[in-house]
């Protein structure tokens, strides 16, 4: 059926669960934006009182929903917005605000700053130009400074630099659609960074919905024909599963639920709960047909839009879709490692013996599927809780599972519905093997860009990948998440493809050198960059080898390129610096870790033998004093004098390599 035939009352679509409870808290704001869907501006009266919002709080206690919003309006000129963000806190909740950001700027509101560092408030913030004329054009002459001024504080208490998130919102100013994410966001970075010294994490596009004072502006115009006409000429119905109303309510300030934000903005309320309050709303059992109307072609244009930015991953220029050959390469295409063309997607087979010694008791239908290309379990874990993202049939999942104890917990994460299908049915029968009264293992199924949403920031005391990172687009995204997912001192311990040079964009989209690991690897330089940016400052290799490419075919393409398989360790630690730095500490490994009897190798450069006093360089020592191996090293020394660069830091044999075959 053509876009044009679609009538929107024809199709039923209902709610499939609650994910995320928006709270409108009204139209009160400190700007008066041309595009703004609620009509807010400094004389809102529409705002919610203390009865509603503690009525609200109490609510969300008995919910299982984790993730919380809160819009306007300007959130911040309710005064109830601190309460409620403390009270969510202390429920555990993930927060997140949309704020003008130059509400923040404001003294009486400047507090704000400080109440989202102490809960950990994502931040959802407008900029929708990063040129001061288009920005101040759309929302009032002086905005655009005033944002900026906000953003350096915002980053320099570690918001969008890593530890703290922050995302930037961009919307057309005229009757047109946005360009595509990644590409604006590509530009906004690059723009932020040379011309203001400015980062955030991630740029949300979103389409304009033809409602309320932007429709007002189209119709002054006479341009809500040719807006209309242009939503419907690129309707996509796949974004029809994806769309924010199937998965989140809306509450507005009297406690009345909608839809959506948009549906809020038109006084839609939610089907069959006209008359119904949220807080008297059984949860449980809810599904209600979802309200669709004109306005909704808004949210379902080419890749989609919604408060979150576009629903459907961007295919590149040349129509690759790099999820997409992933999950049909390791869920169709291969069968088995015999399969696989090169001994990238494969372990060499001089593991460590903490592993070996349990692969003996993972079921042989585990790890035949198995697809890796190192070693990415590390030692001390006993009692940890860890996440193996791309997990796949869960080999490393199970190894781990085994390791961290029945007090461990281990998650995997895989978007691949058939390997997951062999790693759950393997639970009762691996915890049976292990000994255990009850697994310690569980399976999610969803994207690797996703991991964020299941897991709370600072709960992970270790993320394991193994061969998986170079398999999706936005990378640096990934490593961003994962730092927030772990606990202070946790680590990110990973292996992964890597290349001595940038692969050429032609290379990227071929399908066999992608689902071999080889399409995406990333040059190990840019790697590092990036995970310096992310907030790991110091990066270590654990281990390299080259990866023996025998297939005459792969090695015709990919030329003089030469591809490496490497782990690494990334540690989160607030003190890290870039280099290595001498404050004269000594490390003395005592012994005690079981599989390290008589030396203790931390990365490729740093090897301690047992009851030998090292010179090692301030990141070393925090490594070492910080984190889970404190209580096998004694280390003297702090950080009150600084004696310049330490010198020819760790031992000579520096990024060591393992060019041992293929044991696939």
């Amino acid at each position: 059926m053509a876009a044009q035939d679609i009538a929107w009352k024809d199709r039923q679509i209902r709610k499939i669960k609650t994910g995320t409870i928006q709270i409108n808290l009204g139209n009160r704001c400190n700007q008066k934006c041309a595009h703004c869907h609620i009509g807010a501006s400094p004389q809102g009266t529409k705002n919610m009182d203390h009865h509603t919002a503690a009525r609200i709080l109490e609510k969300l206690s008995t919910l299982g929903v984790e993730n919380i919003e809160f819009t306007g309006g300007t959130p911040e000129l309710n005064p109830n917005l601190a309460m409620l963000i403390e009270g969510l806190s202390r429920q555990s909740k993930k927060i997140a605000v949309r704020t003008s950001l130059t509400v923040l700027d404001l003294p009486e509101y400047s507090f704000f700053i400080g109440l989202y560092e102490k809960n950990k408030v994502k931040l959802i913030a407008s900029l929708p130009s990063a040129f001061e004329d288009l920005t101040d054009a759309q929302r009032g002459k002086g905005v655009f400074k005033k944002s900026l001024n906000v953003l350096r504080k915002l980053n320099s208490i570690g918001y969008g630099t890593g530890r703290l998130a922050l995302d930037l919102v961009y919307n057309p100013v005229g009757g047109y659609l946005p360009p595509a994410q990644p590409q604006v966001e590509k530009e906004y970075r690059q723009m932020l960074r040379e011309m203001h010294d400015i980062s955030f994490d991630n740029l949300i596009t979103i389409v304009n919905s033809p409602i309320t004072r932007f429709k007002n502006y189209l119709l002054s115009e006479d341009k809500l024909d040719d807006y209309m006409r242009l939503l419907v000429d690129n309707f996509n119905p796949e974004t029809l599963e994806k769309i924010m109303c199937r998965y989140q309510v809306s509450v507005d300030y009297r406690g009345h639920i909608y839809d959506c934000d948009f549906n809020l903005a038109l006084g839609i309320r939610t089907k069959g709960y006209d008359d119904k309050k949220f807080w008297e709303i059984a949860f449980n059992d809810f599904s209600p047909e979802i309200t669709c109307d004109v306005h909704c072609y808004a949210c379902t244009v080419n890749a989609g839009s919604s408060c979150r930015g576009v629903l459907i991953k961007e295919e590149t220029k040349t129509g690759f879709d790099a999820m997409e050959n992933a999950k049909k390469y390791y869920g169709e295409t291969l069968h088995g490692t015999s399969d696989l063309k090169t001994s990238a997607c494969c372990t060499p087979d001089s593991l460590p013996a903490h592993v070996k010694k349990v692969l003996p008791y993972i079921a042989e239908e585990i790890k035949i599927k198995y697809y890796g290309c190192g070693s990415p379990i590390p030692v001390v874990l006993d009692g940890l809780r860890v996440l193996d993202l791309g997990c796949g049939t869960g080999r490393d999942t199970y190894v781990m599972s085994k390791l961290v104890g029945q007090n461990g917990f281990v998650y995997g994460l895989d978007m691949t519905e058939k390997q997951l299908e062999v790693a759950r049915r393997y639970i009762p029968e691996q915890t049976a093997r292990f000994g255990y009264e009850r697994p310690n293992v569980r399976f999610i199924q969803d994207y690797i860009e996703n991991a964020g949403e299941h897991f709370k920031d600072g709960t992970l005391d270790l993320i394991i990948s193994n061969c998986v990172i170079n398999l999706v687009e936005d990378k640096e995204s990934i490593i961003k998440q994962v730092r927030r997912m772990l606990k202070p001192g946790g680590e990110f311990y990973f292996s992964d493809v890597y290349s001595d040079r940038r692969i050429p964009a032609g290379l990227k989209s071929d399908p066999v050198l992608h689902g071999e690991c080889l399409g995406g690897a990333l040059y190990y330089k840019d790697f590092e960059r990036m995970a310096r940016r992310a907030g790991f400052a110091d990066p270590r290799i654990v281990s390299k080898r080259i990866i023996d490419i025998t297939n005459e075919e792969i090695k015709n393409l990919t030329g003089n390129i030469t591809f490496y398989s490497i782990t690494y360790r990334l540690w989160k630690l607030e003190r890290l610096e870039d280099a290595c730095e001498e404050y004269g500490h000594v490390a003395v490994y005592k012994g005690g870790i079981a599989e390290s009897p008589f030396g203790f190798e931390l990365d490729s450069s740093h090897v301690f033998e047992k009851n030998l006093s090292v010179k090692v360089c301030g990141n070393t020592a925090l490594m070492l004093s910080k984190t889970r191996f404190r209580d096998y090293f004694r280390i003297t020394g702090g950080f009150d004098e600084h004696f310049g660069e330490f010198k020819d830091c760790g031992s000579p044999a520096k990024e060591k390599e393992d060019t041992g075959s293929c044991g696939c």
